[in-house]
């Protein structure tokens, strides 16, 4: 069985993949630091020890060595780490492909794994990622912009009178109260953020562009950004299980 877990700034996920499907996953906080107890909570021992091969997504590095160490404690194999330089079979043509995050690579990959290119691919969580591929399979570039959250706190850490506020989709873009201003502002302005920039690389990658949302707040845009082709919630993990399989047939 494969284990494929995500370490995003906010959450961790796990999939583990049994035949193909998921059979497993879970999510937590991502923590300050990995120990025992905090990789039990991500994946039980009554699946760890199932385990056979285990694959990695992680854009906080200071906890990758934790983690790793975690996983040979727990699963008694050395994971392997996703990262630029690895053989994942998407040419990456950009200028610095050393800068380019695990999550982004992952989600093209499973991007791959479903759809023919050119592909525009939108995770939305801590941050908002688009992510390019051109008719070739050749990955091209993208745009990285704020998520919901941090806009938010930049909001209240950047104004005297502005509060943290609990978000939730407004009602209506015109806010009558200052919480309401502040939702309609971030929710409404980044789905018109999300709309002109689908708008603008469907005409940058040609005709048959497909558009594949996912991320753990995509939901909240679904029926509100034209264009979005498909949802696939388990889009990085499918790109892990796709890489993975590709690792092994090179022998890597």
């Amino acid at each position: 069985m494969l284990l494929t877990i995500d370490v995003g700034n906010t959450t961790a996920a796990a999939a583990v993949f049994d035949a193909g499907a998921i059979a497993f996953r879970s999510r937590v906080p991502t923590p300050r630091a990995w120990s025992t107890r905090q990789f039990s909570a991500l994946l039980p021992a009554s699946q760890a020890r199932r385990v056979t091969a285990a694959i990695v997504s992680s854009v906080v590095p200071r906890l990758d060595r934790p983690l790793g160490t975690a996983i040979r404690r727990a699963c008694g194999l050395r994971p392997v780490f996703l990262g630029p330089r690895t053989p994942t079979g998407i040419p990456l043509k950009i200028d610095r492909p050393s800068e380019l995050g695990a999550d982004r690579i992952a989600d093209c990959a499973g991007a791959l794994a479903l759809f023919r290119p050119p592909l525009v691919v939108i995770d939305s969580g801590t941050a908002i990622t688009f992510d390019l591929v051109n008719f070739r399979g050749e990955y091209c570039g993208g745009c990285i912009l704020p998520g919901i959250g941090i806009a938010i706190q930049g909001l209240a850490e950047k104004t005297a009178k502005l509060k943290k506020i609990r978000f939730s989709i407004p009602a209506s873009p015109l806010g009558t109260r200052t919480a309401d201003c502040i939702r309609a502002g971030v929710f409404y302005g980044t789905v018109g953020a999300l709309q002109h920039l689908v708008n603008l690389y469907r005409e940058l990658l040609g005709r048959g562009t497909t558009v594949v949302a996912t991320g753990g707040l995509g939901r909240l845009f679904q029926g509100r950004v034209h264009g979005i082709d498909a949802f696939e919630p388990d889009l990085i993990f499918q790109g892990l299980r796709r890489i993975h399989e590709l690792l092994k047939e090179r022998g890597a």
